[in-house]
């Protein structure tokens, strides 16, 4: 008897030796960083330089156009989790004011996400966000197995957060656990908080020039036509972002090189929305679907760093990162999506293909389709603009009275992007301030 005991001893230790020596699974680590445009990184042509994401960049596969499936955070993070574009997710709409979520639509769960399906591949998943939007309420938990919410909070936040988190990691990736990890940072979203010691180098005269602002809440003053009557501060609020992308990537020289399993890890940083600076007359971000608050980075980093240095130029899609993990991790159940998988595009194979881009606010009722280089946009369901991106990033040249294809792009637009939600979201409310109430009538978002 004895003996048998000792032999099956011996047995469970050759086992736990095997999980220790052989290959460990893929680990899949997706970072989004809020409020995050293309032009704030030097890999994408930046004025300021971002080391640690631009070295990453570097090691990464980078894709030069990517469309936010929106311009604001609750649509396009849903997006992110489905592979499903705004008008078939149907989660578009919220309420927020001073840092509060008054009412939101939820996720419906009857729509299969990233995680329940990397659940079903056998990963371990953890998620850990600094927006109040993606709370668990609200649908974004869905087959997390731990699930942490800061309410917007800054990167510290996510920081204490993921430093709990990494020895588990470590962990259960030398036991041969195969883990996909989200985290979502909240800046450099507004009011941007001037980072030191990159302000002081941006905009000396920061402290003086930002004493005009009679409120924190950009959003509402940008609603209140605030900006159209001090346009002088402008640069300085940019310089201010531009010193929250600065602190951020600093933490990312940390916070990348120490990730469990790097080298043979799937690594995507990306973003939910951009931010505009006066471009078209806007500041902040949900109000349009223009370039500064729809053209987003998208680095895609191989294991062992394949594919290095590769940049495409053929237009993307949030919704395209769900199936890009899925097939990486050759995930068995493979929900139907909007997108596509990146990875044959990374080596070659190559399309035409068109993207889309949708917001639904009571002041901003657009729809997008990006078919690379022509922007078709649709404004409040009438209007329709057509803008060649190659010549014309900045969108001011307005071709859809001369273009010979701009009505059937915009047909195609269109029959595309018509609202078919299969799960409807449902809507949480709070108490909404009576200011709020009368605004929201003023703009026909409630009765």
């Amino acid at each position: 008897m004895k003996r048998i005991v000792w032999l099956l001893v011996a047995l469970a230790v050759c086992v736990g030796c095997s999980k220790l020596t052989g290959p460990p699974p893929m680990p899949v680590y997706l970072i989004a960083v809020d409020t995050l445009r293309v032009d704030a990184l030097g890999c994408y042509g930046g004025k300021r330089p971002t080391p640690a994401l631009d070295r990453f960049a570097q090691q990464a596969v980078v894709f030069e156009h990517c469309l936010a499936p929106s311009s604001w955070t609750v649509p396009s993070m849903a997006s992110l989790m489905t592979g499903l574009y705004p008008f078939h997710h149907g989660t578009t709409k919220a309420l927020q004011e001073y840092g509060r979520v008054l009412s939101q639509q939820t996720l419906n769960n009857g729509y299969t996400t990233l995680a329940e399906a990397m659940k079903d591949a056998g990963y371990r998943t953890y998620g850990i966000s600094a927006n109040g939007h993606l709370a668990e309420k609200y649908g974004f938990a869905q087959g997390f197995d731990e699930y942490v919410v800061h309410e917007f909070a800054p990167r510290q936040a996510v920081a204490g957060s993921w430093a709990g988190l990494l020895p588990r990691l470590t962990g259960e990736q030398r036991f041969g656990q195969a883990v996909f990890t989200f985290l979502f940072f909240f800046d450099p979203h507004h009011p941007y908080m001037p980072q030191q010691p990159y302000i002081d180098e941006y905009d000396p005269d920061w402290r003086k020039q930002l004493e005009v602002l009679p409120s924190h809440d950009l959003g509402n003053l940008q609603r209140d036509g605030f900006f159209k009557k001090h346009k002088a501060v402008v640069p300085h609020l940019r310089a201010a972002y531009d010193s929250e992308v600065a602190a951020l990537d600093a933490y990312f020289s940390e916070l990348l090189p120490a990730l469990p399993g790097y080298h043979d890890a799937l690594v995507i940083i990306t973003a939910d929305h951009g931010e505009s600076f006066d471009e078209h007359g806007a500041m902040v971000h949900g109000n349009n679907l223009y370039e500064p608050e729809t053209h987003i980075p998208l680095l895609i980093k191989l294991p062992q760093g394949r594919l290095a240095g590769t940049r495409i130029a053929a237009p993307v899609s949030l919704v395209d990162v769900m199936p890009t993990i899925l097939a990486a991790v050759k995930a068995p159940k493979r929900p139907k999506s909007d997108g596509i998988s990146l990875l044959p595009l990374m080596v070659g194979q190559a399309g035409e293909r068109a993207v889309y881009a949708h917001i639904d606010l009571p002041w901003a009722r657009w729809r997008a389709m990006l078919r690379w280089p022509f922007k078709t946009v649709l404004v409040d369901e009438k209007t329709v603009q057509l803008f060649d991106l190659s010549q014309d990033p900045a969108e001011n040249k307005d071709l859809a009275a001369t273009h010979p294809q701009a009505k059937a792009w915009a047909d195609q637009l269109r029959a595309a992007a018509k609202n078919e939600v299969r799960f409807p979201p449902r809507v949480i409310s709070g108490e909404i301030p009576d200011h709020l109430k009368k605004k929201l009538r003023e703009l026909g978002y409630v009765q």
